[in-house]
């Protein structure tokens, strides 16, 4: 990314996609856009950091920027004694109430796993690019995450394809 219209480019490629998924790592979506804007000032300070060519790297190294941002962020929150409640995530037409109540009970790393492989089909490649950790490490930690959260929606009663 060297130039203007090349930012603006990954801003109206990536915004949706972006908001989505920092919506369901922080459960809120104010939160969310201000997490969006961090990561496209960020992406342009750090422009020099982006290497090779293709959409594919592209996506890892904002999608590695947005996790985290969002994890400073959930950080900040945890400290702050003016802890807000969380505001209500708008509905996902893709996402149940259930399934999201069931993914806020996992650990940042394993919803954004979940999110990354089921929501935006990231492949583990991709993935080890975001968190920098081994491609067999993130594929063990989705699986265990996807098992958790069959194991809560079946105690919940709810059905579950796994």
């Amino acid at each position: 990314m060297q130039t203007e219209q090349d930012l603006e480019k990954l801003v109206r490629a990536y915004t949706a996609p972006l908001l989505r998924y920092c919506t369901a790592l922080l459960g809120s979506e104010a939160d969310a856009q201000d997490a969006v804007q961090t990561t496209f000032v960020k992406a342009w300070l750090r422009r020099h950091t982006l290497r090779g060519g293709g959409q594919d790297n592209e996506r890892a190294w904002l999608y590695r920027i947005a996790y985290r941002t969002a994890l400073d962020m959930l950080r900040a929150a945890k400290r702050s004694e003016n802890r807000r409640p969380p505001e209500p995530v708008p509905p996902d037409p893709g996402i149940r109430e259930e399934l999201r109540d069931a993914l806020n009970t996992l650990d940042p790393l394993d919803r954004a796993l979940v999110l990354e492989r089921v929501l935006d089909g990231m492949d583990y490649t991709t993935l080890a690019r975001i968190h920098h950790r081994p491609e067999g490490y993130l594929r063990t930690r989705y699986h265990r995450a996807k098992r958790r959260l069959a194991a809560l929606l079946e105690k919940e009663g709810f059905c579950h394809d796994t």
